[in-house]
């Protein structure tokens, strides 16, 4: 039998997106057995490592990527780095991301709400951006409750 090369059509794509990725690519969840966890890891794994060349992506958001698998985090091409505090987080990206420079390391824990650092293949330099406020008719209702508004 011989295998037939066949034309991918590359309009065609498939991008996975995981927000809170933490709670789903990190290491460290004590939801399932160890087993089902390796896999699961595994699975993504090799989705972010492999998946390129058959249309398939990765898009994930988290407000703890020293939680996510190292393996993952270093196969990202693109990434929008938002404020970061905590010290653990800060260091994980900057492992992970050796073509980030200094002054965005360190602009990473004061940046303004709704600006990021935009690093990777669509950025030739780190640039910090701001990002566009979503109209207030298409907010979604997330925000923090103030529990002092309600007190009279």
């Amino acid at each position: 039998m011989t295998k037939k090369k066949q034309a991918r059509d590359s309009s065609k794509y498939l991008n996975i997106i995981i927000d809170e990725a933490h709670n789903i690519l990190s290491y460290s969840s004590q939801r399932e057995s160890e087993t089902w966890k390796d896999y699961r890891l595994e699975t993504f794994e090799e989705i972010v490592k492999e998946g390129r060349k058959f249309g398939v992506f990765l898009t994930i958001a988290s407000q703890r990527p020293s939680d996510i698998s190292p393996t993952i985090i270093s196969q990202l091409h693109n990434y929008f780095l938002h404020r970061l505090i905590n010290n653990k987080d800060i260091e994980a990206v900057e492992r992970t991301i050796s073509y980030l420079d200094k002054v965005s390391f360190d602009s990473l824990p004061i940046l303004p709400t709704g600006t990021c650092v935009l690093a990777g293949l669509s950025a030739q330099v780190p640039l910090i951006i701001e990002v566009n406020k979503i109209p207030d008719e298409n907010e979604p209702q997330n925000k923090t409750i103030k529990p002092t508004e309600f007190w009279s």
